[in-house]
């Protein structure tokens, strides 16, 4: 077996097809056709059904297509270490988006440790919602993203690795008018606040209220395009938001805001980390991140009350 087979053994599942495949490589259908051609005779066997002008793995096309991938994952991992030993005294950057309340809340020691791990590498930090994120993640501005996972439509070009989910709550001012509120029916008369973009504003509104038979108040809708006006504002006027209940547990909007008791559940979140497709982290992310579970670890092991309360609905998942 050569290495530009097993390359293309996992574009071709990657993609779709061998016309895509080709398309992402950059070479002709036919180079990647004689290629795979080339595998099953080194194989010996058939690697896949075709019919119709179509190619599914076998079963033992399956079997290579795990081995396969780990390889090209390995191959890619060792490209990137190599690369930095090449440039070794050059400044790496690492850019990186983080949603709010994990920034507040996780960030810190995070850094501390990143720095002392690898100081050859230069940090630039995203503080913004995933909404805001993911067009950023796309135009290869942000190498990666620390935050929520959205929902397909809104993943488009996008892969992720969940981390940890926790729940979504509507919130409003300490004080506010409709604080003792049970339902989200008795707040459609309510302006609203929030954080999205295009590609997941149905499902948003689907969450928040038709899931629960409440029609959506578009008119009462306003848009934030900043994680910190929105959270201003809602501090300082009668907007009510839907944000992670952890946020309500971070540095100085700990007793500013107040989750309504509503009776309505929200399906949970997953924050992950994001990335664009088909895209192995460098050395560098893998370290972040490594370190930030270590983190996240520690604080949810922790019996400190602040923290408890933070991590109340936190639940790991890697």
């Amino acid at each position: 077996m050569k290495l530009h087979q097993i390359r293309y053994l996992v574009a071709v599942e990657a993609h779709g097809s061998v016309r895509a495949a080709a398309r992402a490589l950059r070479v002709a259908p036919a180079t990647v056709t004689q290629g795979l051609r080339e595998l099953e005779a080194d194989c010996g066997l058939s690697l896949f059904h075709r019919s119709g002008g179509a190619a599914v793995l076998n079963e033992a096309g399956r079997d290579l297509l795990a081995h396969a991938q780990r390889i090209v994952q390995q191959l890619q991992q060792a490209e990137a270490d190599i690369a930095l030993h090449r440039q070794r005294g050059a400044v790496e950057r690492l850019s990186l988006g983080i949603t709010p309340w994990v920034a507040q809340a996780l960030l810190a020691p995070v850094l501390v440790a990143f720095r002392a791990a690898m100081p050859q590498v230069q940090l630039e930090l995203f503080d913004g919602f995933s909404a805001l994120a993911y067009p950023r993640l796309r135009s290869g501005e942000l190498s990666m993203m620390i935050g929520r996972i959205g929902a397909p439509e809104e993943m488009e070009g996008l892969q992720a690795t969940p981390l940890f989910s926790y729940e979504a709550i509507v919130a409003g001012r300490r004080g506010h008018p409709n604080a003792g509120a049970t339902s989200v029916h008795d707040l459609l008369d309510s302006d609203w606040l929030l954080n999205f973009d295009t590609a997941g504003e149905a499902a948003l509104m689907h969450q928040l209220f038709g899931a629960h038979g409440a029609p959506v108040p578009r008119e009462r809708i306003h848009l934030a395009q900043s994680a910190s006006l929105m959270l201003t504002l809602v501090r300082q006027t009668d907007f009510l938001t839907f944000c992670p209940w952890p946020l309500l547990e971070t540095g100085e909007l700990r007793g500013e805001l107040a989750a309504l008791p509503l009776r309505e559940r929200f399906d949970p979140r997953t924050v992950g980390v994001i990335r664009r497709a088909q895209e192995a982290p460098s050395l560098a992310a893998q370290r972040f991140i490594a370190l930030f579970m270590d983190e996240v670890r520690r604080g949810k092991a922790n019996p400190d009350p602040a923290l408890r309360r933070l991590y109340y609905s936190v639940e790991l998942l890697a």
